[in-house]
Formats: structure tokens, C-alpha cells, sequence
């Protein structure tokens, strides 16, 4: 988890770097994919360069990619935290007690899309409610991972800059493994386009007080 703005600033600053070297060496690997199917080559010799574009593109990225995922973990380890923090500083007992019976009454999917609206119309105290009473059904693990990026996003828009900040370190590490894939989607199809029919391939800000957002453990000067 990152402990301070000035750490996820140094972090954003590392990863728009990181994946800018990703990108250079995924568009060598486009531009020297299109210069051996301009050149024709027979199937095993296309077979034969096509991997080895593969695996020095994996090897050149390898450790920078790593980097980027660190740091992407270290984001929503941060993130998950802020949610919880906030969450425990929104109390309003009336309306959670009141709220409570009928959440109970709604079906696990229904506090899903309930959450929805009670965001879209900034409902602190009652989306409160709704993340205990979703926390305590036994059939939430399906629809967690949509229940949690809707809390995680809600709760870094509230967050000026510094959740911004926080969203774009690990987005970046989303976008940036997705060109990867694609890459290696590309040289799959590739390489089954060139062998023969009867040969199938196997797939080888600062924090403003007072305005909604957790502060980070170590925002103030040493409190850590």
C-alpha cells in the first residue's frame, strides 16, 4: 500500500515511464512482424521467426512488466483501504437501522444495482448500509468483483487528484497488458493462417480535510 501523496505521485511518474518502454518494444514486434509477412516467407521459417519476435519481446518486457504490476497491486491495496476507512468514518446509526429490514428483503443481485443508483445520486450513509448488508449474504462472491470496482471507483472520485492519480497506476498496468495480449493473439493467428489445413496449432491531488476522502496513513508529516 502506498504511504503517502508524495509516494503515489513518485509511482505514477514510474509507471506512465515503465509503460512507455512497454510500447516501444510491443510496436518493434508489430513492425518486425510486418516486415517478415511482407517478405513471404514458407511456413516453417515464418513459424520460426514469429516465435522468436515472441520471446524477445517477452524477455525485453519482462522485468518492466513486473514493475508495473507491483505497483498496479500496490494501487488497489491502497484503494480497498481507502474504501474501508471510508466507510468507517460515514456513521449515520438512523438510517442504517432503518434501511437495514428492508435491505434485507432485496435480493443480492438487487443490492448491486441499488448501489448503482445510490452513487449516481451521492447516498453516503445509505451505501454504507448496503456494503454491510452485501458483505453478510453467503452468495456475494458472484457479484463481488462488480461490487467492489463500483465502491473502489466511488470512493476515489472522491478523492480529487490523489484518487485519480490512483486509478490511472493501475488502469495504466490494465491497457498496457492488454497491447501485450494482443500482440500475442496476433502471432497466434498468424501462425495458424500460415500452417496447413491438416495441421491445427495448439494457442501456445492532495487531500483536501473535510472533503470525504480517507487521508493516507502517513499523510501528515511524522505521523509515521
Amino acid at each position: 500500500m502506498f504511504r503517502d501523496l508524495d509516494e503515489v505521485e513518485r509511482a505514477e511518474r514510474l509507471q506512465d515511464a515503465d509503460c512507455a518502454r512497454i510500447e516501444v518494444a510491443v510496436d518493434a514486434a508489430e513492425r518486425a512482424i510486418a516486415a517478415l509477412e511482407a517478405r513471404q516467407p514458407g511456413p516453417n521459417e515464418r513459424h520460426k521467426e514469429l516465435s522468436a519476435i515472441r520471446d524477445r519481446t517477452i524477455l525485453a518486457t519482462r522485468d518492466v512488466r513486473h514493475n508495473i504490476l507491483n505497483r498496479a497491486n500496490k494501487a488497489k491495496q491502497t484503494e480497498r483501504w481507502m474504501v474501508q476507512k471510508w466507510l468507517s468514518e460515514v456513521n449515520d446509526g438512523r438510517i442504517r437501522k432503518e434501511l437495514t429490514a428492508d435491505l434485507q428483503k432485496m435480493s443480492t443481485k438487487g443490492l448491486l444495482d441499488y448501489l448503482r443508483y445510490l452513487i449516481e445520486f451521492n447516498e453516503l450513509a445509505r451505501i454504507q448500509s448496503v456494503n454491510a448488508v452485501f458483505a453478510a449474504r453467503p452468495d456475494n462472491a458472484r457479484y463481488a468483483a462488480a461490487f467492489e470496482k463500483m465502491m473502489g471507483q466511488f470512493t476515489l472520485s472522491k478523492c480529487g487528484v490523489l484518487g485519480a492519480r490512483i486509478a490511472r497506476i493501475y488502469w495504466s498496468a490494465e491497457s498496457i497488458d492488454a497491447k501485450i495480449v494482443q500482440l500475442l493473439l496476433a502471432h497466434t493467428r498468424i501462425k495458424r493462417l500460415s500452417a496447413p489445413a491438416s495441421q491445427p496449432l495448439a494457442l501456445t491531488a492532495p487531500v483536501i480535510a473535510g472533503n470525504g476522502c480517507p487521508r493516507l496513513p502517513c499523510e501528515r508529516p511524522g505521523a509515521c
